[in-house]
């Protein structure tokens, strides 16, 4: 469990987690000081979203039971020298107030939704909240090997198609995501 108290203070029991992650964390945290890039990844249940943060971080820790993630997912990466911070969401509705504490600060989102079932009410709700406050977004259109069709959306934002399992497209869609952050600053 990681309850976070304020924006620069955070209280943290994990079992096992590695102690050289939680202080990464604790490090994301206050990164706006050092002008770090929050990305947060966000989606409707079972999109692919943990999926999708493993594919880009190797340093990461999640927070989950039985394989869902009930807090948050959490890693960063150095991308053209730049680190990153990356925070999965849950996406299960009874934990979205999750999202909205995770997405204090950010610079980015990246919207996962699994194309074999299109846009849900969760994605929509993002979709809205993002748009509300011009955030920069990609959205993924995952599971491209179960559905490779096109995503039907009524957004401007890019639209990749990912296989999140294999990593197909996931960095080519955060390359994009960073031109967009940059050209928003």
């Amino acid at each position: 469990m990681i309850v976070v108290r304020d924006r620069y203070y955070a209280l943290i029991y994990v079992k096992d987690l590695n102690i050289g992650v939680a202080l990464e964390y604790l490090q994301a945290v206050k990164m706006k000081h050092n002008k770090e890039t929050k990305i947060v990844v966000m989606g409707a249940y079972n999109s692919g979203k943990t999926t999708t943060l493993e594919q880009i971080c190797h340093n990461r820790a999640k927070v989950e039971y039985n394989g869902t993630t009930t807090a948050l997912d959490y890693g960063n990466t150095r991308i053209s020298g730049e680190k990153v911070h990356f925070f999965g969401t849950p996406g299960q509705d009874r934990f979205r107030f999750m999202r909205r504490i995770l997405s204090e600060g950010l610079d980015g989102a990246i919207l996962v939704v699994d194309n074999s079932n299109g846009i849900t009410p969760t994605d929509q709700e993002i979709l809205g909240r993002l748009d509300e406050f011009q955030i920069p977004y990609v959205i993924f259109a995952n599971k491209q090997d179960l559905n490779s069709s096109d995503l039907d959306i009524d957004s401007d934002a890019p639209v990749i198609g990912t296989i999140a399992q294999e990593g197909e497209g996931i960095m080519e869609g955060v390359e994009i995501l960073l031109e967009i952050v940059k050209s928003h600053q």
